[in-house]
């Protein structure tokens, strides 16, 4: 349900009644767009539809509710945060639009879970907003031949909130979808034609180092990361990590290459896919490297590494980072990243490795990318002990960030993100799950 743009109610073949949606008086199979008047979506409130049996003239009336019975509830604080709309998906059960009034603006529910819902505004203007989420119906699904940590397809709608697209999977040299299908940790668009995938493809290696091994040449099961962009419905670029052994050795998590683990190894964990702004290049956050890495949109080939066990910018230890997301370019050129700074191993028996502090913060780097050092570094710092998992940092304005807390095991917690002044360590806006703990995969804020 929107508040924003046309619901659309579609009444299929009735008989013995007259009917009135909204005080309109609608035929069978007739469509009908119905605006929310208040311009929010609320619980008590209701669109109403009118039956008139045409026998006995007896009038019922039943109502749609505008915010579904089970939406989440919000505890929010506004301190002065500037007007604007957020993007989140609390629980991952909903998506929402919300705006800083509080006021709930788009909501859409799937059992199935939703990722990564934002606004995209393309170079000519038009507004499309995109999600991932996994395959309802199972019919739909392609054949997988993949093992993705959450097998993904790609939705798309217009302004409206009306599905326009749906991307099931990678393409093939023909345009066509394969069984390879999309992650949930990134999806770029640019316009409909134009758009960067993430998938992960279970894949027998020969090409590990033998001191990692310790089985010089003997193949191990390890996940490739696979990127590929699209342009007019043909693939424009791949990439896939295996290619690549420096990769291998730069990993601290996931790396069990000589089969000790069952599965299969997770040994970069790509997390987010950023356009670098001086050179159009893909910037890479690797989780599981510790490192930020930008790599050629052309040849594919390693431009640079921000962090981890083979960092080029020779980086201080205040500006190291670990299990980080969301690298992202600002405005100004300058990369931000949410520093979750934890040592937390999802697929280990042991809890913790590495140096973290356990406090997420967010990192602002200046770079020189020829010379491959630091012209600026700033740490942004909030002493909430959460968040080993997913997460995000977006910079609004001078030393202002907006938080997607992400998730966490070691001390749960309700809020689901922040807007922070970190010069005066204000909030200026907050939203916490009321009924339950956090678990927020990103959050965006837009003026639109």
């Amino acid at each position: 349900m929107a508040a924003d743009a046309p619901n659309i109610f579609v009444f299929s073949t009735f008989s013995g009644y007259k009917i009135k949606c909204n005080n309109i008086e609608v035929q069978s199979g007739d469509t009908v767009e119905v605006m929310i008047d208040k311009g929010y979506l609320k619980k008590s409130d209701g669109i109403e539809i009118e039956f008139t049996n045409k026998k006995s003239g007896l009038v019922t009336k039943q109502f749609v509710r505008c915010l579904n019975e089970g939406f989440p509830e919000f505890i929010t604080i506004n301190n002065g945060a500037e007007y604007g709309y957020y993007y989140f998906d609390p629980t991952q059960d909903w998506i929402v639009k919300m705006n800083t009034n509080s006021e709930i603006i788009y909501f859409n529910y799937c059992e199935d879970n939703f990722y990564d819902f934002k606004p995209i505004e393309t170079k000519n203007g038009e507004l499309y907003y995109s999600y991932l989420t996994p395959y309802s119906d199972p019919d739909e699904k392609i054949k997988v031949v993949t093992n993705s940590f959450t097998e993904c397809k790609a939705v798309i709608m217009n302004s409206n909130y009306q599905v326009v697209k749906e991307i099931l999977g990678t393409l093939d040299e023909d345009g066509k979808f394969t069984n390879i299908e999309l992650d949930m940790h990134e999806f770029l668009m640019f316009d409909e034609m134009n758009y960067i995938t993430l998938s992960y493809i279970p894949t027998y290696v020969d090409n590990i180092p033998e001191k990692l091994t310790g089985r010089g040449g003997y193949p191990s099961r390890v996940y490739a990361a696979y990127i590929q962009e699209v342009r007019d419905g043909k693939v424009a670029f791949e990439w896939k990590s295996t290619d690549y052994p420096e990769f291998y050795d730069m990993s601290v998590e996931g790396n069990q290459f000589d089969f000790t683990n069952e599965g299969w190894c997770d040994y970069i964990h790509i997390n987010s896919i950023d356009i670098c702004p001086n050179d159009g290049n893909l910037v890479l956050s690797m989780r599981h490297a510790d490192s930020v890495v930008e790599i050629d949109r052309k040849t594919g080939d390693i431009v640079w590494i921000l962090g981890g066990k083979h960092d080029m910018f020779k980086l201080k230890e205040e500006e190291k980072f670990t299990r980080q997301h969301f690298a992202r370019f600002t405005d100004s050129g300058t990369l931000t990243l949410f520093d979750n700074s934890t040592n937390y191993v999802v697929s280990s028996a042991e809890n913790y490795i590495g140096n973290g502090t356990g406090f997420p913060r967010t990192i602002e780097f200046s770079l020189d990318e020829r010379e491959k050092t630091i012209l600026d570094y700033k740490s942004y710092d909030y002493k909430v002990k959460q968040s080993e998992v997913m997460g995000s940092s977006q910079k609004l304005a001078d030393d202002i960030f907006l938080i997607g807390w992400g998730a966490s095991m070691e001390v749960p917690s309700k809020i689901l993100f922040s807007e922070i002044d970190f010069i005066s360590q204000k909030v200026l806006f907050e939203a916490s799950n009321k009924s339950g703990v956090n678990v927020t995969y990103r959050v965006h804020k837009f003026h639109r």
